[in-house]
Formats: C-alpha cells, sequence, structure tokens
C-alpha cells in the first residue's frame, strides 16, 4: 500500500463487483470513478427508481408491467436492497473494523463517494429510466467496425453467399458446455441449411452437422460485420450482444448466468431477438428459434434500427469515457454534478416528515372539529333546558296545557 501511495494516483476506477476498489481509493485518498461491466443500474447512485416502470436487476421483466408484474418486480427490490443493505455492506465494514481502516468510514457512504458512474449500457438496448448527471451511459465500449478477416475465416464466410452463415459462441468465461447442452444445439444448428461456425471447447457431440466448423478462437467482431452472416447464437454475454447490436445482426440467446438473463430480456423486449431458457430449451426449440429469426425480416430489420441508435450519438463510448474521466480530474470532482440526494437522510428522502407533519395537523384539525360540534351541541341542548324552565315549549302550551290532535286539551272541557 505504501508503494501505491507513493505513485501518488490522480483517479482510481472500481470496479462494483469487487467493493475492496473503494476501501483502497479511500485508504490511498484519491478520487475514485466506478466504471461497472454489467448491464445494471445500482440503486447506490441514489436515482429515483419508480418500480412501475424501472424493472429491477435480475428481475427479468420489461419496462411495461401489469400489475403481478409490478409486485414481482417490488419484491425483488426488497430483497436485494435487504441483502446489500443488511448483508453485503455489513460485511465489509466488518472487514473495515477488523483491520482497523483509518480515517472511519462505512462503506455505504464509500460506495456513494464516487465522483463519476459509468455505466456499460445504452439507450439503444435499455429500458429509459432517470437518471443523475454525474452517471454516464458507455455500453458498446468495444464496439467498432471489422477488420478484414484472416484468409481462412475469409475463405469460409464468403463460401456461404448462398444461404448464409450463422455464428455461434458463448463467450471466452464459458470454457465448457454440458454434454446435454452441446447435443441440443449440434442437433438443432446441423438441421440448418446454413453454414455455422461454432467457438467450442471439449468433446465434440456425436451429432454434429456436416455444416458445422467448430474452433477454438473467431475473430467474433469481424465476422459480425460479414454480409454474409444470418444469426448470431449466443449466451447474451453484455459484448456480444453489443457487436450483434452494432453490426445489426438478430440474435437468438442462450442465457447461463449474471446478468446475461437481463441482457437477453432486453434483447427480446426491443425486437431484436429470441431468449431460450436452457433448463427447458429442447433441440426442436432452438431450431425453431433459429429459423424464426432468420426468415422473420423484423428481426433483422429491428436490430439494424437499434445499431443506428447506437451509432448516433456524439462520440464514441470510449471518447465518452475518457472526456468525463478528465472531465472529473479538472473540475476537482465535479461535486457541482453530485445531487443532495447523498446529503439527506431516509426519512428526507421519502418525504416521512412531511408525512408525519400533514398527519398530525389532520389529526389536531379533525380534534378542534369535534371538540367545537361537542361545544354547539352542548349549548343547544343548555338553551333548550332553560326554555322549558321559563314555561316557553315550541310544541306545548305553558301551564301543564298540551296541543292534542288541533285542541287544547284541559282537564275540564271548556264549556
Amino acid at each position: 500500500m505504501s508503494r501505491l501511495k507513493e505513485e501518488r494516483f490522480d483517479l482510481l476506477l472500481v470496479d462494483p463487483n469487487e467493493m475492496c476498489g473503494f476501501v483502497i481509493a479511500h485508504l490511498l485518498g484519491v478520487r475514485y470513478a466506478v466504471f461497472s461491466t454489467g448491464l445494471w443500474y445500482p440503486a447506490e447512485v441514489g436515482a429515483p427508481a419508480p418500480l412501475s416502470y424501472v424493472p429491477e436487476f435480475n428481475s427479468l421483466l420489461t419496462d411495461k408491467m401489469n400489475l403481478v408484474q409490478r409486485i414481482t418486480n417490488t419484491a425483488v427490490y426488497l430483497v436485494s436492497r435487504f441483502g446489500v443493505q443488511f448483508l453485503v455492506l455489513p460485511k465489509y465494514d466488518r472487514i473495515m473494523k477488523k483491520y482497523n481502516v483509518q480515517p472511519r468510514v462505512s462503506m455505504h457512504d464509500l460506495v456513494q463517494g464516487s465522483s463519476l458512474w459509468m455505466l456499460c449500457t445504452d439507450m439503444a438496448l435499455e429500458f429509459p429510466r432517470p437518471t443523475l448527471p454525474h452517471v454516464v451511459y458507455v455500453g458498446g465500449i468495444l464496439t467498432k467496425p471489422p477488420s478484414p478477416l484472416p484468409q481462412e475465416f475469409l475463405s469460409w464466410a464468403n463460401s456461404a453467399e448462398e444461404n448464409g452463415f450463422v455464428l455461434v459462441s458463448f463467450g471466452a468465461g464459458v470454457k465448457y458446455l454440458s454434454d446435454d447442452i452441446a447435443k441440443k444445439l449440434a442437433g438443432a444448428l446441423g438441421r440448418l441449411p446454413q453454414k455455422v461456425i461454432w467457438r467450442f471447447s471439449g468433446i465434440v457431440p456425436s451429432n454434429l452437422g456436416n455444416n458445422t466448423k467448430l474452433v477454438d478462437w473467431m475473430p467474433q467482431n469481424d465476422l459480425l460485420g460479414h454480409p454474409n452472416i444470418r444469426a448470431f447464437l449466443s449466451h447474451g454475454g453484455l459484448n456480444s450482444i453489443y457487436e450483434a447490436m452494432y453490426h445489426g445482426v438478430p440474435v437468438v440467446g442462450v442465457p447461463l448466468f449474471g446478468d446475461h438473463y437481463d441482457t437477453m430480456t432486453r434483447v427480446e423486449a426491443k425486437g431484436m431477438g429470441i431468449m431460450l431458457e436452457w433448463k427447458r430449451m429442447s433441440e426442436e426449440d432452438l431450431y425453431q428459434a433459429m429459423v424464426k429469426v432468420m426468415e422473420d425480416n423484423r428481426y433483422r430489420e429491428r436490430a439494424q434500427v437499434l445499431s443506428h441508435i447506437h451509432k448516433d450519438q456524439p462520440g464514441h463510448p470510449v471518447s465518452r469515457a475518457i472526456y468525463w474521466i478528465g472531465y472529473i480530474l479538472r473540475h476537482h470532482g465535479a461535486d457541482h454534478l453530485r445531487s443532495s440526494v447523498y446529503s439527506i437522510s431516509t426519512y428526507q428522502y421519502l418525504l416521512l416528515d412531511i408525512v408525519v407533519v400533514v398527519t398530525a395537523a389532520l389529526l389536531l384539525l379533525a380534534y378542534a372539529v369535534y371538540r367545537i360540534a361537542k361545544l354547539v351541541t352542548a349549548s343547544g341542548c343548555g338553551a333548550s333546558v332553560a326554555d322549558k324552565a321559563n314555561g316557553h315549549c315550541h310544541n306545548g302550551i305553558p301551564n301543564g296545557k298540551h296541543r292534542k290532535n288541533g285542541h287544547i286539551k284541559h282537564e275540564k272541557k271548556v264549556k
């Protein structure tokens, strides 16, 4: 740590998936910015997140929700907040206390102390939602035009001119697929008229089709940019989806873990592809999905629309990230971008104090009205008793003589 302090860094980039980065920045005494590699918008950013139309991470919902879905979204949000506030953050608080991290600070304050939040999302893929000035979208940071293909891949791709080809990749993070899934994929892909190139490691499926080429590595971005590409079969990894969107290629996604599900939920909601569940997916399901995204032109048209939206922005995401990092440094943390949400308490943010004041005022008003009504009633009854005592009565005649059926009744008849 002493050697790191000697370097006198200007800024530290923190991955929120590894929260120790916040503690390191605190120990070094340097400003820090969050660079999130996943498709999520943390609640710790402090931006409003109306649960009626902002789907919570891992809810697998869109911004169009019915009653049951809004209940589900609320439940997922509450469970998530409980986990972060009472399990995750306190764990780091205990670690900092154990190692006597000075000066003392809570993990919650460290997370919210970020000068900048760079999120790997993009409005072409994400649902519109409220945000804050120091939150920057840099989704698609690795997208770029295709480079010339190596001769081996170029010859293969050019030979697929008649029916085109399908690209299959489950990312560098997925080394091996289970034998069951691999056979389902091989069976479905082998039935397609298109040629297939598949990045694959492990035991070759026994039912591999003659149209399928297995490779250990491929220039994925450059193949997605080839004119003969027809569809992309993916696990829904964020970088892969952005590359497909950049080149306007429809997707069939089989999410496996993490944010793959949320990413593919958005791909499907935007009309760019189809999501399948690997636990329930059959070979026929995959085959039909592949055929559908290639034969139904709406998927490719929608993918191309999203491609235009993604490209139509001020500068490439890399340029935006560089600009905003420089902006934070030039303006010494840019505190003018930080909302007051970080300096108010929870009860103030939720207006609970106003609720208490208004409720108390209404109760006092109701009590005052009740007391006034009671006094008026008592006063009216008192006046009535006094009138009777003085021999006056609206419904009778004085001196004990009363009306009955319009006649005066005396003890003796009046003659």
